[in-house]
Formats: C-alpha cells, structure tokens, sequence
C-alpha cells in the first residue's frame, strides 16, 4: 500500500526534526481554541504535508495547523487528518511524551493509522481490516477484566464544556479506580491502549486529528472504540471511549451517566 509507504516516512522525517529542537526555546502563540502552538508545531506539519500532497496531489488534507482547521469536516474524498505535534504542551514544558499522528480516511471510513514517538523510536501502525503493529511486530489490547486496578487514561479539550463534562466523568471514574492518568497527548494514550500498556482511554471534546489513527488502532488490536453513549465511534465523533473492550460496558455505564441528554 503506497499510500502506507508514504504516510510511514513522513511521521518519521517529521519526528527527526521534532528530536533535533526538542530541549529547546521555543516562542508560543495561541490559537482561537486557546490551544498552543509552536513553530516546531508549523514546521513537522510543512513536512508531512509536503510529502503527502507530492506523493497524493489529488487527496485533500486535513491538519491541525491548517488556518481554517477547526471549521472543517472530512468528506468522502480520501483525506490525510494529520496532528504534526500532538502533546504540544508536553513539548513546551521539555516533557518527552509527544507524537506525530497520520490517519487516512476514505469516504468516512479510516483505512490507516500512524503514530509515532520519536522519542523512544515507536512505530504504531494500523491498516483496516489487517491489525495493527508496533515497530513490525502484531500487538494487542490488555485482558485486564475490570475497572478496578486496571490503567485508565483521560484527555479533553480546550473548551469550557469540555472541562466540566470532562471534571465530572473523571469524578466518577476515581470512585472506581486510582489508577488514573492524563498524558497530555492524545496520540500516546491511545496507542498505549492499543499496545495493552494501558487499558482504556475517555477523551472529551478532542479533533479528528487527535484520535482518527489511534481509535483505527485500537479496533485493529483486538479492542472496543465508541462514544460516550455507546454508539460506534465516527470521524464525526466528539466524544471517545476506547477500551480493551473488556471493560467497556463498565465505563461506559460511568460517562452515560454523566451526558444523559446526549444519549437520549
């Protein structure tokens, strides 16, 4: 698949130059979402985007850095949602948990999933229908069986309603568990999912390009993806629950709860 070639080497050239200014200063703007961004953000997303639109002239893209981002959707046509440095904050502050994230939908349906950790050379790669690998090898969700004592992982974002949906889930969640993290990068979360280092994963108010790849990798490896409600899990989702699918009717008991009006 070409267009697995492609989208492999542009993940791994932009994660070259994201290692070569990680560690330094870096001037901080603030987009209307009140997300940071850095210039390293701009140029990984330069990278990608170059090597994607040479290889795929007639393909649209959809990046986070993109000036008109946040107001569009995917369409049928094949599109590359792209995050060029997902853990910006995490960059920011010198904190190695950071990604380069690829996914590529066709007609609403994701049929690749890339994120890669340059920092500690992890290659998370997820075709439909064909399942997922890390660095070459097949991997798999947990079999962790239930809520309590399991590695539950949470992310949200920037708006005011994200924060308060996203306090209370986590409220509820620490009633069941106190192994409870949030990474500061969507893409590592759920790739650690994924990988069974981790057994679920609620991200609140998230973009397509913090979570189109890692939900493909998740199913790919064997594990559940759905929305707060239960539904199945769509580019157009806000809202995700993924888990090892062992756990999932246990979770999404807690965030159905917690969005009764959404899942009326």
């Amino acid at each position: 698949m070409r267009e697995l070639e492609i989208g492999i080497s542009a993940a791994k050239q932009a994660g070259e130059y994201l290692l070569s200014v990680f560690g330094s200063c870096h001037s901080v703007r603030f987009k209307s979402d009140n997300s940071p961004v850095t210039d390293a953000d701009l140029v990984s997303s330069t990278i990608v985007k170059k090597a994607i639109s040479e290889a795929f002239p007639n393909h649209s893209i959809l990046c986070e850095e993109l000036p008109d981002a946040l107001s569009r959707t995917i369409g049928p046509e094949p599109t590359w949602v792209i995050d060029p440095l997902d853990g910006t904050s995490n960059f920011i502050a010198n904190i190695p948990l950071f990604a380069v994230v690829i996914g590529y939908v066709v007609g609403g349906e994701t049929q690749l999933g890339i994120i890669y950790d340059p920092l500690h050379s992890d290659l998370f790669v997820a075709q439909a229908g064909k399942g997922a690998s890390l660095n070459g090898k097949p991997m798999r969700v947990s079999t962790k069986n239930g809520v309590r004592g399991a590695m539950l992982f949470a992310g949200r974002g920037y708006r005011d309603r994200d924060h308060e949906k996203h306090g209370q889930i986590i409220y509820a969640l620490e009633q069941q568990t106190t192994y409870f993290r949030r990474l500061g990068s969507a893409a590592i979360m759920l790739a650690s999912v994924a990988s069974g280092r981790a057994d679920s994963v609620i991200l609140t108010g998230n973009k397509p390009w913090d979570v189109v790849a890692g939900a493909l990798l998740i199913t790919e490896a064997g594990g559940r993806v759905t929305d707060y409600c239960g539904n199945p899990w769509t580019v157009e989702s806000e809202d995700l629950v993924a888990t090892n699918g062992l756990i999932h009717d246990e979770l999404i008991s807690i965030t159905h709860a917690q969005d009764k009006e959404a899942c009326l």
